[in-house]
């Protein structure tokens, strides 16, 4: 399958900047179902809402997850 729109990751990441889904499952490496899942068993950030059919996560929230993995497997 041919991806349309790759996601392109901005270099630096600010911690109150807003993250897509797709930015989130590339930073992640886990793709939209896993990630909803864990955020139903309380395991991942969950996303703020910019609207009625908008979602966006913050990214100092998910370094932060992201951070917490890397720990937690050393």
């Amino acid at each position: 399958m041919i991806k349309k729109n790759p996601t392109v990751l901005p270099t630096t990441l600010h911690p109150e900047q807003r993250l897509k889904l797709a930015a989130v499952e590339a930073l992640t490496g886990t793709k939209k179902s896993k990630i909803y899942a864990a955020i139903a068993a309380g395991k991942f950030p969950a996303p703020e809402r910019d609207g009625p059919r908008c979602s966006r996560w913050r990214a100092g929230t998910v370094l932060d997850y992201l951070q917490a993995r890397v720990e937690a497997q050393q």
